[in-house]
């Protein structure tokens, strides 16, 4: 075993700009996708599937990156995530057409799904207790002050420079986190030997998969990311057509949601022990659900105006933030030993979720809001059904809360 690694602000920092590159390189290209479809002459599906192959994509790659980074070390693993995201941006950012930026974003989201799961997995071995929950809320606030503007800026660049130069800013971030974890990024892998075999691995990640309990945090952690995601893909096309609305103003309709994700964080970060933070994701399931649920009302009671629709969405998107961090840290505690693993499969829920989510939506009419916000009223649900489940089988099993 390598000896513990302690918590610092540093490591945090390290892990929130490589945990940053996957989500920036969806929120910077949401504004930009009504000019993508009328650059190529594409449909609104198809132009989707340059977020959702990316989704899809990052889901295939998450069951390998988790496994291989508890058998060959967080470090390396993490490293060539960051290089073939880099490599992915390139080829995205001189895309002479649909096809080959579809084929980029494939590249780039193998190398977030080293990134992104790799991340998660350090903090389960740093992070053994409830603590894990509030590590994870905090990795979120820092990775927030990048990707609540990165829908703003991804507009204003979309508007004045074209929809390649998002893709600018992707080439720069990947180089400069890449380099700083080249130098100052520690190995945490606290696995060796036999528990580290590629047949031990593949052992535990069936054996979590038959855990009722870790399958429920799983489809929960899919279904409210697959909410959120599956709206604002759809939400610029709605304001386009529907409302002749610019990209950059849906840029700041969405900065309001991120100030909400940031502040559910933020609390979780400051609270202390298992059973509030429990409450408190309970709570923010039930806020989730009456949030979207008030949205999709106003829109059928014919309220069209953005601030109708994404109102609701900031408490929505407050409540996700209470939630998440405490079902992402229920699942990981489950499989204390392999952080790497628990982190693949919950990664692979919430892309494979999301993925549908978006692709499903594209197909949708996007005349009104009315259909995608029905949507989202029926996800928010069922992940409140899901975490009823959940919370029950959590007791049952009898999870440790030191």
């Amino acid at each position: 075993m390598n000896a513990p690694v302690a918590p610092s602000k540093s490591l945090m920092l390290l892990l929130a700009g490589c945990s940053v590159v996957g989500p920036i390189s969806t929120l910077v290209l949401m504004p930009a996708l009504p000019s993508i479809r009328t650059e190529f002459g594409a449909s609104t599906a198809a132009t989707q599937a340059v977020v959702s192959a990316f989704l899809f994509a990052f889901a295939a790659g998450i069951p390998f990156t988790g496994p291989l980074s508890d058998r060959y070390g967080r470090r390396p693993v993490l490293l060539f995530g960051l290089l073939t995201f880099f490599v992915g941006s390139l080829l995205a950012a001189v895309s002479p057409s649909l096809e080959v930026l579809i084929f980029a974003r494939i590249v780039q989201a193998l190398g977030c799904s080293a990134s992104a799961t790799v991340s998660r997995a350090v903090l389960g071995d740093v992070y053994r207790d409830w603590r894990l929950a509030q590590a994870l809320a905090t990795l979120t606030l820092f990775m927030m002050m990048g990707t609540s503007i990165s829908p703003y800026l991804g507009g204003w660049m979309t508007e004045h420079l074209g929809w390649h130069a998002p893709f600018l800013v992707l080439i720069g971030l990947s180089a400069i986190t890449g380099l700083a974890c080249l130098k100052f990024l520690p190995e945490t892998r606290v696995i060796r030997g036999e528990l580290a075999s590629a047949r031990k691995l593949a052992q535990e990640s069936f054996a979590v998969l038959r855990r009722p309990v870790f399958v429920g945090c799983m489809i929960d952690a899919g279904v409210i990311y697959a909410l959120y995601l599956g709206f604002i893909s759809v939400a610029p096309y709605i304001m386009s057509e529907m409302l002749g609305k610019p990209a950059t103003e849906f840029g700041i309709y969405v900065l309001f949601l991120s100030v909400g994700y940031f502040l559910g964080n933020f609390v979780v970060s400051r609270i202390r022990g298992h059973a509030q933070l429990e409450r408190v994701a309970r709570f923010g399931t039930i806020l989730q659900a009456a949030s979207a649920c008030t949205a999709a009302a106003f829109v059928l009671a014919g309220h069209t105006d953005p601030i109708y629709w994404f109102g609701p969405m900031m408490p929505l998107a407050f409540a996700q933030g209470l939630t998440l961090p405490h079902v992402t840290a229920s699942a990981v505690r489950l499989v204390p030993n392999y952080a790497g693993v628990a982190s693949s499969m919950i990664g692979l829920a919430q892309q494979a979720a999301a993925a549908i989510a978006v692709q499903g939506m594209g197909f949708l009419p996007t005349d009104s809001p009315v259909p995608v916000l029905s949507v989202c009223a029926a996800m928010s649900l069922i992940s409140l059904c899901v975490m009823m489940a959940v919370d029950r089988a959590l007791r049952r099993e009898g999870i440790p809360e030191t």
